[in-house]
């Protein structure tokens, strides 16, 4: 039976507007949590989600089903 495996993993980097620092330490843990729960929906397992004060950097797996740029729509 033909099995098609992958694993790509994608560092994703998401600056807030003006790298003005919007996110926090008191919102952090919350948002990096939904990100990672969306990328969860998605099929997409994120590794790692962390950022700084005003970007968000997040490594996560790549599923076959679904583009670079959808799971960059959708996250």
């Amino acid at each position: 039976m033909p099995q098609s495996l992958s694993n790509v993993l994608l560092h994703i980097i998401f600056s807030t507007k003006e790298r003005y620092p919007f996110i926090k330490e008191e919102i952090e843990t919350d948002l990096y949590s939904y990100m990672a729960a969306i990328l969860q929906q998605i099929n997409c397992p994120a590794l790692i989600v962390n950022g700084m004060p005003d970007h968000v950097h997040i490594l996560c797996n790549l599923s076959r089903t679904i583009s670079i740029a959808k799971l960059v729509e959708e996250e």
